[in-house]
């Protein structure tokens, strides 16, 4: 089954430990380190000129030799794995050298050993980077600290559970780091030139150059709020209702392919200090009800619509039950998707999460 998450995010035992490596340079290591001499193609009155003259300064980005930037050009694959390199060096306090051969070798060697992207997730780093790519490599050259939401994100228009990255783009929305069309829309299949590469990697980079976004627009259905206010969830076809439960407040939705329960825990009302521990504790309750649980998979730090979350999944008879623990603010929320296992259990999963990606988290 495939999951909206990978790399980055730290794995856990039930200890659910998360540390930053120790010799870590932080935010402040992105401070100007190279010259800016300009490039003949790089006109001083274009939108983008402030963009790359900075990414060079903070020594993110290069020109492509003659003396010319090519703001017009397309990112390749092996670009963004190098800029994204070169970013994550920079804030754990690494060592990086671009260049091997080919020219990329060195920058996708680090990639890989640091999560950045996955063996066997390319198989050219020659081709062309679609936005989706470039926010998928991207979203992890940061950890999600490092990214916090500063805009609340009802839907992007053109992105879907489904979607390549999904969660990293929501993730990038949040952090105003991505800002999409005027209208809000990613065009995630679509390529990528080196000027707006500039841009989104000076606010990954700097977090005062990031971007307010208001996109407040759910996707089409019924839109419904906690009782609360702590999440809203959009709900197409089915029958969503109301409940309570374990002190919990939230909604209940059954449709064709199963079943999907969100609730809500104020934060004041538990003993859990974070979300590992809420997260455990709840899978520890369910053990003992059940007198004892088989794990199909286990607790793990994953990335759920750009939102750092514990996540874990179970089997009863022919249901199975997956659940995501996020927060904000004030509360615990608790997602649980249930659907029949067999030979559709990954349709049903799909359709389920593509309710769960409407999940709109109040800040």
């Amino acid at each position: 089954m495939n999951f909206p998450l990978k790399r980055a995010l730290v794995p856990l035992g039930l200890a659910l430990s998360l540390t930053l490596p120790a010799a870590a340079a932080g935010m402040g290591a992105f401070v100007p380190n190279t010259t800016y001499t300009g490039f003949i193609d790089v006109d001083s009155s274009a939108w983008y000129a402030a963009d790359v003259e900075k990414a060079v300064e903070l020594g993110l980005m290069k020109g492509k030799g003659d003396g010319r930037f090519d703001p017009q050009g397309k990112l390749s694959l092996a670009e963004a794995v190098t800029m994204a390199a070169q970013v994550h060096a920079a804030y754990t306090g690494q060592t990086f050298t671009p260049g091997g051969s080919p020219w990329y070798k060195n920058a996708v060697n680090y990639a890989l050993e640091n999560g950045l992207i996955l063996t066997g997730e390319y198989s050219d780093y020659t081709a062309l980077a679609t936005r989706a790519d470039m926010a998928g490599i991207f979203a992890y050259a940061l950890p999600p600290e490092e990214l916090p939401r500063m805009n609340r994100v009802a839907a992007v228009p053109d992105v879907t559970a489904s979607t390549d990255y999904a969660s990293a783009i929501y993730l990038l929305y949040n952090a105003g780091v991505l800002a999409g069309t005027n209208s809000g829309s990613f065009a995630p299949d679509t390529t990528i030139d080196r000027a707006s590469a500039a841009a989104i990697l000076n606010r990954l980079a700097l977090p005062e150059s990031r971007v307010e976004l208001n996109l407040t627009t759910p996707a089409a259905g019924t839109t419904l709020e906690s009782s609360d206010g702590a999440f809203r969830l959009t709900f197409g076809v089915g029958s969503p209702e109301e409940i309570t439960q374990d002190g919990g407040v939230g909604f209940s939705f059954t449709d064709k392919s199963g079943s999907l329960k969100a609730l809500s825990f104020a934060k004041s009302g538990q003993s859990a200090q974070t979300l590992e521990d809420f997260a455990v504790g709840k899978l520890t309750a369910l053990r003992d009800q059940l007198g004892g649980v088989e794990l199909l998979e286990q607790p793990d730090v994953v990335l759920f619509r750009g939102l750092s979350a514990i996540s874990w999944r179970y089997q009863i008879g022919n249901t199975i039950h997956t659940m995501f623990y996020v927060e904000n603010s004030t509360s615990y929320v608790e997602l649980t998707l249930s659907h029949s296992a067999g030979a559709d259990a990954d349709t049903f999963y799909q359709q389920l999460l593509s309710t769960a990606y409407t999940l709109d988290l109040a800040l």
